[in-house]
């Protein structure tokens, strides 16, 4: 996650990318429910007071907390499932948490079905998985994720197909890497705006728009000047729209055309 993917995949292929988003902020009486099916002790309170036992086996000591939960059809389309977004018990390489899938039985109880280490799935839109209709059928996600180390910012997004998850690992379709606070005498900025589910052109399925900035230039910082307030470098603003088939989002001839100009004015970009 240290390269702007979106560009070479977009280029050379299609991209699989979403928005509208679908993930909500669970209510205390929810976290109870829901964390009820994750925790050893500590569940009344919305919050494991210890880790469990299947984050590698006790994880890294304090508190698991549920900070998200998207509901949707995620193994086949009967059943109702919720994958909970939950932090604490893992390290940093791990993204400080992980991801829980349950499946609800019946009308009384929540199921334990996996836990996904690294997967934090805080901000994700439902899209329609290829074969299944746009309504009702099963439903893949595409997540919004981020990651920092030595001021420099990285913002995904990517998908999630959780028949075939296997955590952190899924494809990263779209990441920006922003340097501007990074202590660097040259920097890039690299900010994702907004991105969002849309329809495109009265198409059957959903496609994306996605706003961006994207900017470059010298910051004068040197190892003594690290502390000073980073300066404003210059971006441009620009907008992405993808059409989607089922499985994968393809960007518009205008996109590949933007695409183009973004690595024109911001060739720091190819030498990631």
């Amino acid at each position: 996650m240290h390269r702007l993917i979106l560009l070479l995949l977009t280029l050379c292929s299609g991209l699989t990318l979403a928005g509208a988003h679908s993930s909500q902020t669970p209510t205390p009486k929810q976290a109870r429910e829901l964390m009820a099916n994750v925790c050893p002790t500590g569940a009344s309170t919305g919050a494991c007071s210890v880790c469990p036992d299947f984050v590698n086996g006790g994880g890294f000591g304090g508190k698991m907390t549920l900070e998200a939960v998207t509901y949707g059809k995620f193994l086949n389309n009967r059943d109702t499932y919720a994958l909970l977004d939950l932090s604490g018990c893992e390290p940093h390489a791990n993204n400080y948490g992980g991801g829980v899938l349950l499946r609800w039985r019946g009308l009384t109880r929540w199921e334990f079905v996996k836990y996904f280490s690294g997967l934090r799935p805080y901000d994700c839109q439902k899209y329609p998985a290829q074969g299944y209709p746009a309504q009702g059928g099963r439903e893949t996600l595409l997540c919004e994720g981020g990651y920092s180390n030595m001021g420099i910012v990285d913002t995904s997004l990517f998908q999630v197909d959780l028949l075939t998850s296997r955590g952190d690992t899924d494809t990263s379709l779209f990441v920006l890497e922003d340097s501007s606070e990074a202590c660097l005498s040259t920097a890039s900025v690299q900010r994702l705006s907004s991105w969002q589910r849309v329809n495109l052109n009265g198409g059957a399925l959903p496609g994306l728009r996605v706003r961006l900035l994207s900017g470059s230039g010298k910051t004068g910082r040197t190892p003594e000047t690290c502390d000073d307030k980073a300066p404003t470098l210059p971006t441009r603003a620009y907008t992405l729209e993808y059409t989607f088939d089922g499985k994968m989002f393809s960007p518009t001839a205008a996109t590949r055309t933007v695409l183009r100009q973004l690595l024109k004015d911001n060739a720091s970009l190819l030498n990631r």
